[in-house]
C-alpha cells in the first residue's frame, strides 16, 4: 500500500505475544505514528486465551471487530463479540479467551508504552 495505509495482515508478528495460538500485531505505537500509546491487534483462535489473572498499573482500552470472546475484569466474565467495547482499569484483575471452538476471536487494544509486553517475561505486561 503506502507508508501511510496498509492492512493489518501485512504486519509484522510483534514480539512480546504471550497468548499461545494467537497473533500479535502492533497497528501504531512509538515507532509508527503513536510515541504515547500502542495500539495491538490480537487474533486468537479458536479456545485461545488466558484463564488466570493478573494485574499490572495501567489500562487497556479494547474494541472487539470480529468472532466473540469473554473478558474477565475484577472476577466478572463478560462475553463479548463484534462491535463491543470495553475499559480495563490499572491494577484490576483481568484476562481473556476466544469462547468460541468455530471461529477466531479479533479484538484491537490499547495501552501505554510500557504496558506492551509480555507477563511471562517480565511478570508485569499484557
Amino acid at each position: 500500500m503506502s507508508q501511510y495505509v496498509g492492512k493489518i495482515k501485512d504486519l509484522p508478528e510483534a514480539p512480546g505475544n504471550f497468548i499461545a495460538n494467537a497473533s500479535k500485531k502492533v497497528i501504531f505505537g512509538p515507532t509508527h505514528f503513536w510515541p504515547d500509546y500502542v495500539m495491538r491487534c490480537f487474533d486468537l483462535q479458536p479456545g485461545a486465551g488466558e484463564k488466570s489473572p493478573h494485574t499490572h498499573p495501567w489500562p487497556h482500552w479494547v474494541v472487539i471487530y470480529d468472532g466473540e470472546g469473554v473478558f474477565c475484569i475484577d472476577g466478572v466474565e463478560y462475553p463479548v463479540k463484534r462491535g463491543d467495547w470495553l475499559h480495563v482499569p490499572g491494577d484490576i484483575p483481568h484476562y481473556n479467551y476466544n469462547s468460541s471452538d468455530k471461529e477466531n476471536f479479533c479484538f484491537l487494544c490499547i495501552v501505554p508504552p510500557e504496558g506492551d509486553v509480555s507477563p511471562l517475561l517480565s511478570g508485569k505486561g499484557c
